[in-house]
């Protein structure tokens, strides 16, 4: 039986498919504004942030696409709606909404993450035996 709320359990996307997205994810956001040009220093910090931010959930979470494994996947599930909406509200908060080209890719990448999220079940596929959260101390 998953910890995840409801929400954060039915979706058709299964957690290999949704990690393997996030590490594609994590290498557009980083990529994007450099590759881009992006021509606001705001936009191109707070979307470098953010890829940083989503390059250590996807190593970090508990399930087959994880390295390190401690995140438990309800965790990375919230974590994903906030980093979303981040980036869909960000050009407006920080003000460089007038910057077309960062606008589009902001809103774009947000609604498409936000839109994986709540379709992806947000449990590990990994046997118990060898999930790694909340591991009894060895000493």
């Amino acid at each position: 039986m998953s910890d995840s709320p409801g929400f954060l359990r039915r979706g058709p996307i299964s957690p290999a498919l949704h990690g393997t997205l996030d590490y594609l994810l994590a290498a557009t956001l980083i990529a994007a504004p450099l590759v881009l040009h992006f021509h606001d220093e705001t936009a191109k910090v707070v979307m470098l942030v953010i890829g940083a931010a989503a390059a250590v959930l996807a190593i970090g979470t508990n399930w087959s696409r994880g390295i390190v494994r401690v995140i438990p996947p309800a965790v990375h599930g919230v974590a994903d709606i906030g980093a979303t909406i981040a980036l869909i509200i960000a050009p407006f908060v920080f003000g460089f909404s007038e910057h077309t080209l960062a606008l589009v890719i902001y809103v774009a990448v947000g609604a498409g993450g936000l839109l994986a999220t709540l379709l992806t079940r947000f449990e590990s596929d990994l046997p118990s035996a060898t999930r790694t959260v909340h591991a009894p101390s060895p000493i």
